[in-house]
């Protein structure tokens, strides 16, 4: 064979190692990010599920004052519509 030809073929081989082991490194990266983000979508769901918890223990405490004030409003309309205010 040729000395060029040797050349280029250990050159070709050289560079198809080379370009796979980029490719290798690549995909591992890939795969890193997109388990980062999965960790950080899971975060996120943890926190709204957090917010929303919250959110709704203080619409139910709003419901409960806004009842109590109906009530305490029912109360009065009827004390006033039996007997008129004493």
């Amino acid at each position: 064979m040729d000395q060029t030809v040797i050349t280029t073929i250990i050159s070709t081989g050289g560079a198809v190692i080379v370009g796979l082991g980029g490719m290798w490194i690549s995909t591992n990266q890939v795969g890193k990010r997109i388990d980062d983000i999965g960790k950080r979508v899971d975060r996120l769901e943890d926190g709204m599920a957090r917010r929303m918890d919250r959110f709704e223990d203080e619409l139910r405490a709003f419901k409960d004052v806004v009842n109590g004030k109906l009530a305490t409003l029912d109360s009065e309309l009827a004390r006033l519509m039996d007997g008129g205010a004493k």
